[in-house]
């Protein structure tokens, strides 16, 4: 999919400052953090540091291609558990202001939370960190939690709670959040009233923009764009799921109608953080100095039609590699396409078998470790280890080769291999994740087999 440079808003991100500097429109000051020395201060105070924007054109304001995603703030145990024995995390406060700040300094002005993120703490979070800074500088999204909806009353409940905990009169963006199906979204914003409710609070001013959060299929998005008018989209879109979950239709969906596009998962889940090693020395060949992850969120923005692309931050270290590849954005290139889809075919040449290591297709009463064998076959699938058997067979297949053998019998014991199945199907129908058990075990003895002869 070729995308044309013109195509990309690079409007002049507004000027925040940095520590000691004052800005006219508030009167504010930054947190004082170690974070905000002179270099940066400089920086921010010369307009140096310029995130792309693109223009909400129902709006006429410029949002930063980069938005930061509330739902991976960094935590500490408490030492308590819940009702599960699960460690109770809570919000790292003071390193979670400082990377708000660090964001904000550098030009971030889009912030996403929802109500149940960080278990209904992150709206509370984010409201407290943003509250020193002018209202009208950053746009702040919601999000109404679908599956709590039980009744026309609840809608209000709902939105009411927000706003107090996010300590805000209005959100600038707001979603129907994580609508999966017709009948659930049925249930809750029309039988129920909720869009309805959520309508009149746009019409009051307490929600700028209203669009939803999508999780479906083809058939329920059509269904939701012939509803009702829709201010913008939020859609998991990646250089993966793009074919694979057919992100492809949606976007253009909204396309069509031009209507904007907001971005979830870019990294889907993080998998696209770091591929394997053979796929990263594809994108390392065009781009030595680039994160694999850049890859991944300037495909995102590449599409003109998206208005921010999200990216939960857990670490400074994340938010300046984010930050170095959304200042002065470029849109990947004709060859840079080239390579991320050379790259994508090495990703996918070996899959990564789904299994959880939940064991419900243990024991195996012929001995065989099920779970072992798939967990050393993902292992070399990750570190770019499965021999290719229709290769040349020269020196890096003799590496592969041997990397493969070795760790698969270091992870499983003689006894409990591959070998042992003699293909009998019991354990097809005890696999939760419905994983044709048996056919993967031949295909990895076959395998184990011709490498050894």
């Amino acid at each position: 999919m070729e995308q044309n440079n013109k195509n990309i808003s690079r409007r002049k991100a507004i000027k925040y400052l940095g520590l000691g500097v004052i800005a006219a429109a508030g009167g504010y000051t930054l947190a004082k953090s170690s974070l905000f020395g002179d270099k940066i201060k400089k920086e921010v105070e010369d307009g140096t540091l310029k995130m792309a924007t693109r223009t909400d054109k129902a709006t006429g304001k410029e949002v930063s291609l980069l938005g930061y995603g509330c739902m991976r703030f960094p935590t500490y145990d408490t030492g308590e558990k819940d009702q599960r024995g699960r460690a109770i995390k809570a919000i790292d406060m003071e390193q979670s202001q400082i990377l708000i700040d660090y964001a904000y300094a550098n030009g971030i002005n889009y912030y996403d939370t929802a109500y149940n993120y960080h278990g209904g703490k992150s709206g509370e979070a984010i409201g407290k960190f943003l509250s020193k800074y002018p209202r009208e500088s950053y746009f702040l999204a919601n999000k109404m939690p679908t599956w709590l909806i039980d009744s026309p009353d609840k809608p209000k409940q709902l939105f009411e709670e927000q706003l107090t905990k996010c300590g805000v009169e209005y959100f600038d963006y707001y979603l129907l959040h994580a609508l999966s199906s017709q009948e659930a979204y049925d249930k809750a914003y029309e039988e129920n009233k909720g869009y309805e409710y959520l309508l009149k609070e746009k019409e009051a001013g307490r929600i700028k923009r209203l669009g939803f959060s999508f999780h479906g299929d083809e058939a329920f998005f059509d269904y939701m764009l012939n509803k009702h008018e829709w201010d913008f989209v939020l859609l998991q879109i990646n250089y993966i799921d793009w074919k694979e979950q057919n992100a492809e239709y949606f976007y253009n969906e909204l396309e069509k109608r031009g209507i904007p596009c907001m971005i979830m998962e870019p990294l889907k889940g993080g998998s696209l953080a770091n591929l394997t090693p053979d796929a990263n020395e594809i994108l390392k060949s065009v781009n030595p100095d680039d994160s694999i992850a850049s890859w991944a969120f300037r495909y995102a923005g590449s599409l003109p039609s998206v208005l921010t692309v999200l990216s939960g931050m857990t670490k400074m270290e994340h938010l300046k590699d984010n930050l170095s590849t959304f200042k002065n954005f470029k849109p990947l290139s004709e060859q840079e396409r080239e390579a991320l889809a050379k790259a994508i075919e090495e990703f996918n040449r070996f899959k990564q078998i789904g299994c959880t290591d939940c064991k419900y297709c243990m024991p195996c009463r012929f001995g065989v470790d099920i779970p072992a064998i798939f967990a050393a076959y993902n292992k070399c699938v990750k570190e770019s280890n499965i021999p290719d058997l229709s290769a040349p067979r020269d020196s890096k297949f003799d590496k592969k080769k041997k990397a493969f053998l070795a760790t698969y019998k270091n992870m499983v014991p003689e006894g409990a291999r591959a070998d042992k199945c003699i293909d009998c199907g019991r354990c097809k129908p005890m696999c939760p994740q419905k994983l044709d058990i048996p056919k993967l075990i031949t295909d990895i003895k076959k395998l184990v087999k011709e490498l050894e002869d």
